[in-house]
């Protein structure tokens, strides 16, 4: 992982990340046991294993962007001149940062609207699923900001 301005917020984000995954891949296993080991099998852990599953590529994505992981097509960047090839870099992190930061803005309020729902298998209020879309949009363009930031430099 490349560093930033922000190293306790990649470590949080990290640790944030890593937790949901190990928490999809249990939740996920014991769906698979208790489907074939025991009678009964517990109705929530679809919805957990979705939920971490949501969450983990929400969080993702803003270190995606951080360490530059994201898929790209580069023969069409690889054709290009150094300043074009960063120039073209600096228009892409531009629309990444465009579109989350309207993918943040109208989030907000569609966690209004859902805040009455209850996830059907765990009673969770669902402006907590609905929370991984606005904290998708201010992390991922936090950190698109930064990287062009950096191009501009």
């Amino acid at each position: 992982m490349r560093k930033t301005d922000f190293p306790l917020l990649d470590k949080i984000l990290g640790y944030f990340v890593t937790t949901s995954f190990f928490l999809m891949i249990g939740v996920v296993l014991l769906q698979v046991v208790a489907r074939y080991a025991l009678p009964w099998s517990p109705n929530w852990t679809e919805e957990l294993a979705r939920f971490s599953f949501i969450y983990l590529i929400s969080v993702g994505a803003a270190l995606s962007i951080k360490d530059e992981g994201y898929v790209r097509v580069n023969t069409f960047l690889d054709r290009l001149a150094p300043k074009a090839k960063a120039r073209m870099e600096a228009v892409v992190l531009l629309f990444v940062l465009i579109l989350m930061g309207t993918q943040f803005i109208f989030s907000i309020p569609l966690m209004e609207i859902v805040s009455l729902q209850k996830s059907p298998a765990m009673n969770l209020n669902m402006a907590f699923m609905y929370a991984s879309m606005a904290l998708m949009g201010l992390f991922t363009g936090l950190y698109a900001l930064l990287e062009l930031l950096k191009k501009l430099k």
